[in-house]
């Protein structure tokens, strides 16, 4: 039955008794008969925030209220063209002006979800520039959230630093 932790890296305790590693407890109850009871990761502390999701095309829940934070594809800042008619058909032909904005949910239907979004600072520092996503480099610019060309500056600092 322990073989199914096979791999498993870290304490464990079995019917009462800690083990540090798997294989101490394997050569315990090798040749057992009967009910086990296991606990892994016991005393570990569960963390407080979920994770952050870090992919292209991203949505994250801030704080746990209902606002979302989205990272949407480089073509849905685009005009509407023959072959992308997205904006035409469901946001009657404006293209999203931010790659990274906040929201909340609307409505949502088996695949989409209606949001009302805007361009807010939700992190003491951004990486990335809001506006087209490129990863900033600048201290200011991760300070404002948007990068040189976007926000038509020329890495002038602010706070004579």
């Amino acid at each position: 039955m322990l073989n199914l932790l096979e791999g498993y890296k870290g304490s464990l305790e079995i019917n009462g008794i800690m083990y540090n590693d798997l294989k101490a407890a394997v050569q315990a109850f090798k040749g057992f008969e009967g009910e086990l009871t296991i606990v892994l990761n016991k005393g570990a502390k569960i963390a407080e925030q979920r994770p952050t999701i870090s992919s292209e095309n991203s949505v994250q829940e801030i704080q746990g209220s209902p606002i979302y934070k989205i990272k949407v594809r480089q073509y849905m800042t685009k005009p509407a063209s023959p072959e992308f008619d997205f904006h035409d058909k469901w946001n009657n032909g404006v293209p999203m002006p931010m790659r990274i904005m906040v929201g909340r949910k609307l409505k949502e239907t088996r695949g989409m979800v209606q949001m009302e979004l805007w361009g807010e600072i939700t992190d003491e520092i951004t990486h990335n520039c809001m506006k087209c996503g490129k990863r900033l480099t600048n201290n200011v610019s991760k300070f404002f959230g948007i990068g040189p060309e976007c926000g038509g500056h020329n890495y002038t600092n602010p706070f004579e630093t």
